[in-house]
C-alpha cells in the first residue's frame, strides 16, 4: 500500500514515518505538513491509504477529505489527539480512527484492516455504493454509509448498549433497538470512546467503553488487544507470530493480530 501521512506535528510525522519502516505491507510514499499542501499533493500523486490529522493551522482534515472526494478517493485513517471527533469521522467513510500518543502495534493493526478493505473493494468496487444521504434522512440519529463493502451504522453519544439472556446484543437508539445475534458478532475494535462491533458484514459504531462492552458478552467472547474482541466461534485459523504475538483468521476474511499480553486468552486453540 502506498501511504500518505498528513500532520502539522513533524514529530508525528516521523513517528509514523519510523512505524511503516518495519511495515511490510506498506510505504510512505508522502508526508504533508498541513491541509492545503495535501489537497495538492494527493491530486497529482494519489495513494492507497492517508494517515489524516484532524485539527491542523488552515484546513483541518475534514476539510481535506471533503476536497478530494473522487472516484480515486483513497482510505482514511485519522490520527488525532482529540476523541470527540469520532462520529464524525466514520460519516466521512474512516477506515479506522486512532487516538494519540498510539502505538506501533495499534497502527499495524490499522494497516491489517486497510490492508482488507481494498481486497474487498479490488474483488467488488459496486459493493456497499448505498446513497448516504436518502439513507440518513429516513433513519433519525444513523448515518448509513459504504465502508468497503460493509454497511456502519453511526449511533450518537446518548444511545446505550444492553444485553439480554437470548442470546442478543441490544443497541437502543432513541425508540429503536437493533438485536444483533451474539453468535452473529465477529469481532469488536475500540475507536477512541466508540466501539465498532463487526457482524455478519456490517459494522454498528457505538458509544462505550471496553470494559462496559465485555461485562455484557458471553464467554467465547475475549480481548485479544487492548482495543480488540473476538468471537472465538468465528476464528478458522490461529497463527503463530514472532515475539510471542499471533494472528487469527476469521470467517469472512478478517485477519486480526493477538498481542502477546493476550495470548493466553487464545490458549486453548492452540492445544
Amino acid at each position: 500500500m502506498k501511504v500518505a501521512i498528513v500532520d502539522d506535528e513533524p514529530l508525528a510525522r516521523e513517528f509514523l514515518v519510523r512505524i511503516f519502516e518495519d511495515a511490510a505491507e506498506a510505504e510512505v510514499t508522502a508526508c504533508y505538513k498541513n491541509g492545503r499542501e495535501a489537497i495538492e499533493g494527493l491530486r497529482v500523486k494519489p495513494v492507497d491509504v492517508v494517515f489524516l490529522d484532524i485539527q491542523m493551522p488552515g484546513l483541518g482534515g475534514f476539510e481535506v477529505v471533503q476536497a478530494l472526494q473522487s472516484d480515486t478517493m483513497p482510505l482514511v485513517v485519522f490520527a488525532t489527539a482529540h476523541s470527540e471527533f469520532a462520529v464524525e469521522a466514520f460519516e466521512l467513510h474512516a477506515v479506522d480512527y486512532i487516538l494519540k500518543p498510539f502505538s506501533a502495534d495499534r497502527v499495524h493493526e490499522t494497516l491489517t484492516r486497510c490492508t482488507a478493505r481494498l481486497l474487498a473493494l479490488t474483488t467488488d468496487p459496486e459493493e456497499g455504493s448505498a446513497d448516504v444521504a436518502d439513507q440518513a434522512a429516513r433513519q433519525k440519529g444513523a448515518v448509513i454509509s459504504a465502508m468497503g463493502g460493509q454497511t456502519s451504522r453511526v449511533l450518537d453519544a446518548n444511545h446505550s448498549v444492553t444485553s439480554m439472556d437470548v442470546g442478543k446484543l441490544a443497541i437502543k437508539d432513541g425508540q429503536q433497538t437493533t438485536l444483533l445475534q451474539m453468535d452473529d458478532i465477529e469481532w469488536i475494535d475500540a475507536a477512541g470512546d466508540y466501539m465498532c462491533v463487526h457482524a455478519d458484514g456490517c459494522t454498528h459504531i457505538l458509544r462505550s467503553t471496553m470494559k462496559e462492552l465485555v461485562a455484557r458478552l458471553p464467554e467465547n467472547f475475549v480481548r485479544i488487544h487492548r482495543s480488540t474482541i473476538v468471537n472465538l466461534s468465528k476464528v478458522e485459523v490461529v497463527e503463530g507470530l514472532p515475539k510471542g504475538e499471533a494472528q487469527l483468521q476469521i470467517e469472512g476474511g478478517g485477519v486480526l493480530k493477538v498481542s502477546r499480553n493476550f495470548r493466553k486468552e487464545i490458549q486453548n486453540l492452540l492445544i
